[in-house]
């Protein structure tokens, strides 16, 4: 027997469930703390395990500076199962993160998958997360010992276009997808 033909309003509840988990990693990315604060509602909680247990807002003021250190944060999801119960969700996404850390040896990628279960609510005509807890499935941690820039001469990958650089992204408000993104 097949899955029933969802309505609009459950489709339309899984776009917003599924923005939210979205701009969270956007938010994180390119440390945009209000954009990541938007994902949960007023009161809402966040359970890190041993790294952090309480609210959301105590959550990102722990994690800014410990983010702000790095070179780099990635945060990728897939694999987002959403069960919808009237105005409010369990949703399971499935993530996996590149951190890179800069040491006195060296940079590290720590490379991390785990799964995120949130409880959502819709209040006032917007879906936002009241609880999450970050489940770690794996991680390793590799020593960075090249990257493209060693590349150079002679290239790696031959450009079509020679002396003009890559646009880099950066970790801030001034990332290029600012631009491209209207009113994000």
């Amino acid at each position: 027997m097949g899955a029933k033909t969802p309505t609009a309003a459950e489709v339309a509840a899984r776009c917003a469930i599924t923005e939210v988990v979205h701009r969270y990693c956007r938010g994180m990315d390119r440390m945009d703390r209000e954009l990541t604060l938007s994902c949960w509602h007023p009161g809402g909680t966040d359970d890190h395990g041993p790294l952090y247990a309480g609210s959301a807002e105590g959550f990102v003021e722990w994690l800014w500076p410990v983010h702000a250190d790095m070179v780099v944060t990635r945060h990728a999801v897939s694999n987002i199962m959403i069960e919808l119960d009237g105005d409010r969700a369990g949703v399971e996404t499935y993530w996996n993160l590149v951190l890179q850390v800069p040491r006195g040896d060296g940079v590290y990628d720590i490379l991390a998958g785990g799964r995120y279960l949130d409880r959502f609510e819709c209040i006032d005509d917007a879906w936002a997360i009241r609880h999450r807890q970050s489940v770690l499935d794996w991680n390793r941690v590799e020593r960075v010992e090249h990257t493209l820039a060693d590349f150079a001469d002679p290239p790696l990958i031959r450009p079509a276009r020679p002396g003009i650089p890559l646009t880099a992204g950066t970790r801030d408000l001034a990332d290029p997808s600012y631009r491209v993104l209207c009113g994000a």
